[in-house]
Parts: C-alpha cells; structure tokens; sequence
C-alpha cells in the first residue's frame, strides 16, 4: 500500500508538472547569453579585449560581480584588481569569460522559498563544480581548444533540474501544488526527468546542439568515445558526485576505475590532482 501511495504522488507531481509547461502561464528560466558572447569572443585565435571590457561593463551587476571573484582567493592575486581591464589583463580574456558565464547564470538559482533555494544553492554548486571539472579534464589531456565549451557544458548540462525546480516553485505559488513535495520525490522526478527537460530547454534557449546533446544524454551508460566533451561533462559529473557536491550527498565512485578517466588516461593522482582544484572552487558558491 506504502508503495502504491508513493507512485500516486509521483504521477500526481509529475502531472502538475507536465501542465504547467504546456499552460499559456508557464515562465521558463531565461537564458543570459552575454555570458556566452563573451565566451564567443575569448575563444577566438585573437580575441578583442575591448570588445569583452565593453560587454562587461554595460551591466553594472555583472561588473561588480565579475570584480569581487577576480579578487577572490581562488585566483591568488597579490593586487587588489579595481577595473574589468586589469581583471582581464591579469587573469586573460578566456577566465574573465568564464566568471561573466557563471554571474549571468547564477541568476537564475533564486527562489524565495527557503527548501526550494536550498536545492537550486546545491544545484548551483554541482553546476559550478562541473564547469570547472569539464575545464580542467580538457586542459589536462591536451584539449585546450575545447577547454571553453567544456565549461560551459559542464555548467548546463544539469539545467533540467533547474527547470523542475523552478517549475514547483511556480506551481506552489499558485495554489496548484497543495503543499511542497518531500526532498525524495523531488530528488526522484528530477534523476528521471531532468534529461530530458534539459534538452527541451536549451533546445528552447537556440543553444547549439552539442550542448542539448550533453544535457540530454550524459547519464547515458555506454561511452560515447566520438564525443571529447560528453565524456569529459559525464567524468566531471561523476567527479563531484563522488565528493558529495551536489543534490544526494556523497556518491563513492572510484573515479581513476570509470570508462570515461580510461579513456582519458587519467590515474588515480591525476583525479586526486582535480579533487584538491574543487576544494578552492567552493569561492563561488
């Protein structure tokens, strides 16, 4: 009977669900892309440091934001940086552009509800984890070209859970969700849906395929050995699941032992290596 409860109260969310995103009331988290045209530019051979100062500063929020992580701990700087070109002079376009995508994205982890902001705070922090696992899987095995985009799909790639969350958020507002669903049956939608909500989405912000691809099918248990940057997001997703940065605690995996460091070749101290680079990531939380 315990059970049968349980299915019903799944069927009963996930309807709610469903509804709302087919309503003419839904309100879909919406997509900054100054970061990513900031990204756009970092990426070129010769990038327009003017070009990336002048997106920056157009939105004072952003500014002061991008500032306060130039002057965090994470980058060690001995001076104080006070202007987005010295923070772009010291660090380079391709890091600044990194934290102006993590500022513009963060934005849309708020809820006024404290278990709901408490879930996407935790979602936030797996996203940033991921981004700068992604990052680094590419800069260690010689894949620095694809170093940009496997951060931004390491941020994305679990968008889908965002959607959900936002979604419940919306629907407890109005009245149609009668009261809030417990931490489990939440955790259980998002670990069947959040796939395939989040190729839907990034299909609906006109991302490129590649990144709808990765948030669609990067729990997907064959390896993919024709994809660089699925198999560097699934590497970095199993990374900070195994030190509980995420939705369910700590996941034990032996990281050095999974198909994607094999195909890699990243040993057990290369991993560890990536273990100690999240512990100063937590500046970002």
């Amino acid at each position: 009977m315990e059970s049968n409860a349980i299915m019903d109260q799944h069927q009963s969310f996930l309807g709610i669900i469903k509804a709302y995103l087919t309503s003419r009331q839904a309100v879909l988290p919406v997509f900054n892309s100054t970061g990513l045209k900031i990204q756009h530019e970092a990426s070129k051979p010769e990038p327009d440091t003017a070009v990336i100062e002048k997106m920056i500063t157009c939105d004072p929020s952003l500014t002061s934001q991008v500032l306060r992580i130039a002057n965090s701990a994470f980058y060690k700087g001995l001076q104080k940086v006070s202007t987005v070109h010295t923070a772009i002079v010291r660090l380079g376009s391709r890091e600044i552009a990194n934290i102006a995508i993590l500022v513009s994205q963060k934005r849309q982890f708020h809820s006024n509800d404290p278990f709901i902001s408490g879930l996407m705070q935790k979602l936030w922090q797996h996203s940033v984890a991921s981004a700068i696992s992604a990052q680094w899987i590419a800069n260690r095995c010689g894949l620095r070209k694809n170093a940009q985009e496997a951060f931004t799909a390491g941020l994305i790639h679990d968008m889908g859970k965002l959607l959900i969350l936002t979604v419940t958020d919306a629907v407890r507002r109005a009245g149609t969700l009668n009261r809030m669903p417990s931490d489990i049956l939440l955790n259980e939608v998002m670990d069947n849906f959040h796939s395939v909500y989040g190729h839907a989405l990034l299909r609906h912000w006109n991302l490129p395929d590649h990144y709808c691809r990765i948030a669609r099918d990067h729990h997907k248990t064959d390896p993919d050995k024709e994809n660089d940057l699925m198999m560097m997001v699934r590497l970095a997703d199993k990374t900070t699941n195994g030190l509980g940065i995420g939705m369910r605690g700590v996941e034990p995996c032996v990281l050095a032992a999974t198909p994607e460091a094999d195909f890699f070749g990243l040993s057990e101290i290369a991993m560890a290596e990536l273990e100690i680079k999240l512990e100063d990531a937590k500046v970002f939380s």
